[in-house]
């Protein structure tokens, strides 16, 4: 592994310890939209459950962070701040 791909499993390893209870509500919001839906993104979990004031708004690139997960594709951001970036489309495995 590459140093920044250890740097990145890093910090997804602290944000997995340091965030655990945001972590596992937005992964429960995220399986519940999947259910629904057939497929979930980082929006649609935004959306449902926003990171509270406190806690880094990064710890959303740790929801889908779990063998659980399945990436079947992307689509651009609906959100502003993204400018219309790629995210991924997650269903479950």
């Amino acid at each position: 592994m590459d140093l920044a791909g250890q740097e990145r499993d890093d910090a997804l390893a602290l944000l997995e310890k340091c965030r655990a209870e945001y972590l596992a509500i937005a992964r429960a919001k995220a399986r519940e939209i999947a259910v629904k839906a057939g497929r979930v993104t980082v929006d649609d979990v935004r959306a449902a459950c926003p990171p509270p004031s406190a806690v880094d708004p990064r710890v959303m690139g740790a929801i889908f962070n779990t063998p659980e997960w399945q990436k079947v594709g992307y689509c651009n951001s609906k959100r502003r701040a993204c400018h219309k970036r790629p995210i991924s489309i997650f269903q479950l495995a």
